[in-house]
This record gives structure tokens, C-alpha cells and sequence, in this order.
């Protein structure tokens, strides 16, 4: 009886095989990698998703910045002022020169009091800035010289990596700046840009700016691998 005990706890108390140890194995990398597979796609995602946020954001207060600048293009008028008023200074002649990729105004754009010459213009390339194409913004309050002779400002807002506007191979499609009369038609005679002496009529023609921005990150999505991009346009009323 002993020995037929001893045999059958021998028999009982053996361990894996090398065969099981290999199926064991295999079965856990496979499903290890499956799960890491995951958290990398995931995280993928998750940055693509986070640049293409910070891309948009850009983007809009780009487009929300000069709706603001061009409500309060030609503010305040002469008109609100006394026949006598003398100093050029306080008033805000509104649209000064315009262009498909520029836009240069009057405005109180601070609501602080002053009003600011304020310059919304498409720089194609800059060799100290890497990140050109771009769309920059600048204001400086309004001296008593000449509107076209404005000085310039010390500092500037810069959009980033702007696809080219116009319409043509490597072009967004549209121009950067469009503009329309009272009747919503496109105002003609714009060309490659006109302003308060050259084209005063057609200057003041125009009662609506809509801005159309594209941006193309340098970076490639990392999600897809792809060119990531953003579009956004926007409408304002000149001076109102």
C-alpha cells in the first residue's frame, strides 16, 4: 500500500512541458502586444487630436481678431464730433487700403479711447522665421500724419504656417481677403490692392470683409501619417 501511494503522488506532482511553456509564452506576447498596440494608437490619436485643437484655435483668433478690427474700422467718425475738431488723431478714417492679402485700417480696436492704425498683411516668406508663411497683425496708436504714412509698429501677432491664398496649384483657393458691397455683391476694382487715394470709391464701396485662412502644419498627423490642415472663414460688417 506505501508504494503504490508514493507512485501516484509522483505521478500527480509533475510541471509544465517545454510545448506548454512555449503556447503560455506566445499566448502572452500576442496579447500583450495587442493591449500596447492599442495604448500607442491611442496616444496617436490622442496628440493628433491635440494639435489639430491648438491648430484651430490659432486659426480662430485670427479670424475672430479682425472680424473685431473691422467692426470697429472708422470709429469714431468725424461726424461724432464738433465742426471745429481739428486733431486727426482722434478720428478714424476706417478702411485706408485693402488688398487680396492685406488690409490696412482705422480704429479705436481697444476701446481704450485711441485710435490705432492697424495693418493685417500676408508675409510669403521671412528668412529669420521658419514658421512663414504667415499672416501677421499689427496696431499703433494713430499720429497726426497722413493715413498711408501711419508709422509702423515695434511688435506684431503672427498666425503660423498659412497656406498661400489666391487660387492656382499649391494655393488654399481663395484669397486671404474678399470684399463686398452693401448689396452683397464682390466689389470690382480691387486688383492687387487700391486705397484711400487711388481708389477712394471703391474703398468706400466696401461694406463687407470675409476673410478665408488655410493652415498646413509642418508636422504629419500622428494618427494617419498624413499632411494636417485647418480651414476656417469669417464674415464682418465694416464698422458695425
Amino acid at each position: 500500500m506505501a508504494c503504490s501511494s508514493n507512485s501516484l503522488r509522483r505521478s500527480t506532482s509533475h510541471g509544465f512541458t517545454l510545448v506548454e511553456m512555449l503556447i503560455s509564452m506566445f499566448i502572452l506576447v500576442t496579447v500583450t502586444g495587442a493591449i500596447f498596440q492599442q495604448l500607442n494608437q491611442m496616444q496617436k490619436t490622442s496628440s493628433s487630436e491635440a494639435m489639430k485643437l491648438d491648430m484651430g484655435q490659432e486659426a480662430r483668433e485670427f479670424v475672430d481678431q479682425t472680424v473685431r478690427d473691422l467692426h470697429m474700422a472708422g470709429y469714431p467718425s468725424l461726424s461724432m464730433y464738433a465742426p471745429t475738431m481739428s486733431d486727426v488723431t482722434k478720428v478714424a478714417v476706417g478702411l485706408v487700403s485693402v488688398s487680396p492679402t492685406s488690409i490696412l485700417m482705422e480704429g479705436d480696436v481697444n476701446n481704450d479711447g485711441n485710435v490705432y492704425s492697424v495693418s493685417i498683411y500676408y508675409v510669403p516668406s521671412d528668412p529669420a522665421d521658419p514658421n512663414c508663411p504667415c499672416v501677421r497683425r499689427s496696431a499703433v496708436v494713430k499720429v497726426a500724419a497722413d493715413s498711408l504714412a501711419q508709422p509702423t509698429a515695434s511688435s506684431y501677432t503672427e498666425t503660423q504656417n498659412v497656406v498661400p491664398p489666391g487660387v492656382g496649384p499649391g494655393l488654399s483657393g481663395e484669397d486671404l481677403f474678399a470684399f463686398y458691397d452693401v448689396n452683397g455683391n464682390p466689389v470690382p476694382g480691387i486688383g492687387t490692392g487700391v486705397n484711400i487715394i487711388n481708389g477712394p470709391d471703391t474703398i468706400s464701396s466696401i461694406s463687407t470683409v470675409k476673410i478665408n485662412l488655410t493652415m498646413l502644419s509642418k508636422m504629419r498627423d500622428p494618427a494617419t501619417g498624413g499632411p494636417m490642415g485647418t480651414s476656417l472663414s469669417g464674415t464682418a460688417k465694416v464698422g458695425q
